[in-house]
């Protein structure tokens, strides 16, 4: 079980620990929040999942060694998520797929970067492969990913319909 305390670049004591069925409701609040903060997630407002669900998922999570569901906490305030998926494919089961998620009153505190910094820990002993989509206007995550050993493996053109127009999805992996 990942338990942890971090301490953000202006001194927030944030605690990071991975999702429980009780958070179903919390988890579902914060993702309503998040997508209606920035068109960086691909995810909409209306399409998050609703409680019931979230709480579905999380139990999957918890089911499948190949899952990590983390949560970072400000308070009892959820800040941030970031889940890695293994496939339930057994040819595809080493590799991953990695999303990750930052209120953005927290954006620019290191917060995104611990998250992966916990996940890809874990994944290195569980995984072979971690993927994950990055649209490419999203330059700060895009350099994040790349710091922590992501490579550009292909380019999905005009993938995303954002406000301004049409922008291509950047897929990434970093392999163990």
């Amino acid at each position: 079980m990942i338990e942890e305390f971090f301490r953000t670049k202006n001194q927030k004591i944030i605690y990071i620990r991975e999702a429980r069925v009780e958070d179903a409701d919390r988890l579902h609040a914060f993702y309503k929040l998040v997508t209606s903060e920035t068109e960086y997630l691909i995810t909409c407002s209306d399409e998050v999942l609703s409680s019931s669900e979230e709480r579905a998922l999380i139990k999957i999570y918890e089911k499948l060694f190949n899952r990590l569901y983390l949560i970072a906490f400000h308070g009892s305030d959820v800040i941030a998520t970031l889940k890695i998926a293994g496939s339930r494919r057994k040819r595809m089961a080493h590799s991953g797929e990695l999303s990750i998620a930052v209120k953005k009153d927290y954006w620019n505190q290191g917060i995104g970067k611990k998250l992966m910094e916990i996940g890809l820990s874990w994944a290195r002993n569980i995984l072979e492969r971690v993927e994950l989509n990055v649209v490419d206007i999203n330059k700060r995550a895009i350099a994040l990913y790349e710091k922590l050993g992501f490579n550009l493996e292909g380019i999905k053109k005009n993938a995303v319909k954002l406000s301004d127009g049409y922008h291509d999805i950047y897929m990434m992996a970093k392999l163990f």
